[in-house]
């Protein structure tokens, strides 16, 4: 993670230098849509269940004809609830959360098409990022609840082996795809679907295998024990027998999320406040019918 964590900033502080030094091939870019994740909480398809609202801005620069510097900065929620879960033992499980997550992402775009020949061109692009997350739930007197500070898993447990609390910033791998339809030489509009492979497995707040529920109340952490098993308030219908000796989650399986945006990006006029020329001088113009 460490190294991780050093090739971002680099990333990032590159990525910076290169925007800084922009002209003519500097656009800026913006995105609205939906986020979701897959955990603990919510597994397999369809996608986008318990899906929230996702906003994004960023920068791209020109580094080759169809290859761009890309930076990103992404603000959107993830949920997950089991009483919407198809399998009767999670519903009766009960538990819930919500984050929001803000995330810087430093990447590299890649045209399959040249732009300047079509109008339609369809893209990929991957790289690092950084984001914070704070899953949070809604406690039985109705007051919102950082699941994190509680330690639900017997994070502020002394001794017994339980977890450390876990890091609320984190990186990820961003990895997703798109297409552009280019309306003019300024200006662009298309969709795109971003993936991120967490490092974590707390993004939910649920990992452990086990419930560490009867050791939260010896310990008189009352308010963790009591969120960390809800199987208490659900309707018998859903699994009279449900007990605290069935896994709480799995720890074997990271935690992702992904958005899916609407795009729209502006090319930034020239101002040569630099003195450099037109890297893709001479260059064929599109036309536009």
């Amino acid at each position: 993670m460490k190294q991780l964590s050093k090739y971002f900033f680099v990333s990032l502080f590159s990525a910076l230098s290169v925007f800084a030094k922009a002209q003519d091939e500097l656009r800026f870019t913006a995105g609205l849509g939906a986020s979701a994740y897959l955990g603990d909480l919510i597994q397999g398809a369809p996608i986008f269940k318990q899906s929230s609202v996702a906003f994004s801005f960023g920068a791209t620069y020109d580094i080759k004809q169809q290859l761009r510097a890309r930076l990103n900065v992404s603000l959107l929620s993830v949920r997950g609830d089991d009483k919407l879960s198809p399998r009767a033992d999670l519903r009766a499980r009960n538990l819930n959360f919500k984050s929001f997550v803000w995330e810087v992402s430093a990447m590299a775009e890649y045209d399959f098409l040249d732009r300047d020949v079509y109008n339609i061109v369809p893209y990929v692009f991957g790289g690092l990022s950084i984001f914070h997350f704070n899953p949070t739930t809604i406690d039985d007197n109705g007051n919102k609840v950082s699941l994190h500070d509680i330690g639900t898993e017997g994070q502020y447990l002394t001794g017994g082996g339980y977890p450390s609390p876990y890091h609320r910033l984190q990186l990820n791998i961003p990895i997703g795809f798109g297409v552009r339809y280019e309306v003019s030489e300024n200006v662009a509009v298309g969709f795109e679907f971003n993936y991120r492979f967490l490092f974590t497995d707390y993004l939910d707040d649920v990992s452990s295998s086990t419930y560490a529920t009867a050791a939260l109340l010896a310990a008189g952490q009352n308010e963790a024990a009591a969120l960390s098993y809800r199987a208490n308030i659900t309707s018998s219908k859903d699994d009279p027998t449900y007990n605290n000796f069935r896994a709480r989650g799995n720890p074997g399986s990271k935690d992702i999320y992904y958005s899916f945006q609407a795009t729209v990006s502006f090319k930034i006029p020239d101002l040569n406040l630099f003195g450099r020329g037109n890297p893709f001088a001479g260059r064929r113009t599109r036309s536009y019918y």
